[in-house]
């Protein structure tokens, strides 16, 4: 789902992406083709639209889907262009808005502005096939050469970071923060597995219009974390099918008590300032909300972190355990 997982339904409702469904039938993303490999400073690499010759080692990354800054971010990369996020910035965490700040913005959620691209001079062209579709890889490659990557799921942030890890010459830094992120996982889980096993669980956010809420699913990348790599289980209300393919499912209000029934810990999402979405707060403040068990314990919980990447996870998993596990376990 994007962009962020705080507003990433209310966008979908407002702005049309173009997606795509053709991941199953491409070649494997990120891996060097057998007879490519580096030859005089490049390396071939398999991607969403076929095969790119990319420089083995890129000095100017311009990244153009909404997550992908992030990801690249987690491989130690700077970036030269990114899409504009003033309108979404209090979203971010002060170590992520320096990262940004000094980036050519070149357009918006949806819409890549190709002359301010072209302007930043970058080396390779960096997104995902969730946002780019295969006319605007067309228009991107153009400028520079482009790496379109796309997982299983919108929300596999594994394969994603791996095949983009490949493509930017950084696989032993994603390695490394891959080896950190599952021995901390394989902690925690462990440290407070009475904790999760006695609990049912639900991570819900705003809907995508007023007077519903939605569910973080498990093809999303908060949901992949929580109920794939956590196993946090979700309560039996929730349906865990992604009909639309957006690693989210919004209901409307009415639902809410049947969906979240006995779900006995609810997560959502707050800003880093501890404040929450509006369109959160009035999911929360709702009569019918109030009815639930959850909000007559207080066991919601607002967590701040956006998974994208091995590294976010860990942030995610470390501010779990801080706000949630922990107190719990008491």
């Amino acid at each position: 789902m994007r962009p962020s997982p705080r507003l990433r339904v209310a966008l979908a409702a407002t702005i049309i992406v173009p997606l795509l469904a053709a991941t199953a039938c491409a070649s494997p993303v990120g891996e060097s083709s057998a007879d490519g490999g580096s030859d005089g400073g490049t390396t071939v690499v398999d991607t969403v639209y076929g095969e790119v010759t990319v420089p083995a080692e890129p000095e100017r990354v311009a990244a153009v889907s909404y997550d992908t800054p992030w990801q690249v971010m987690s491989l130690d990369i700077p970036v030269v262009a990114t899409i504009d996020y003033s309108q979404w910035i209090d979203g971010y965490t002060e170590e992520q808005q320096a990262y940004i700040a000094d980036a050519q913005k070149v357009g918006t959620y949806g819409e890549i502005n190709f002359e301010a691209l072209a302007g930043a001079a970058p080396d390779i062209i960096v997104g995902d096939a969730y946002e780019v579709d295969e006319a605007t890889f067309t228009r991107l490659s153009e400028i520079a050469p482009t790496v379109i990557i796309g997982g299983d799921e919108r929300g596999d942030w594994q394969s994603l970071t791996e095949d983009l890890s490949t493509a930017l010459s950084a696989h032993d830094t994603w390695e490394e923060s891959k080896a950190s992120y599952e021995a901390r996982r394989d902690e925690v889980k462990e440290q407070y597995a009475d904790v999760i096993a006695a609990n049912t669980w639900a991570n819900f956010s705003l809907g995508d219009e007023a007077g519903q809420f939605s569910i973080q699913l498990p093809t999303g990348s908060t949901g992949n974390l929580i109920v794939n790599e956590m196993g946090l289980t979700y309560g039996a209300g929730i349906p865990l099918e992604d009909e639309g393919g957006f690693g989210y499912a919004s209901f409307s209000l009415e639902q809410i008590g049947t969906i979240l029934d006995g779900v006995t810990v609810g997560l959502t999402f707050e800003n880093p300032d501890g404040s929450m979405m509006p369109a959160i707060k009035d999911v929360i403040d709702s009569s019918l909300f109030q009815q639930l068990d959850i909000a007559k314990s207080g066991q919601v919980y607002g967590l701040v972190t956006s998974v994208t990447d091995y590294r976010s996870a860990q942030g995610w998993i470390d501010e779990l355990t801080a706000k949630v596990l922990e107190p719990l376990s008491q």
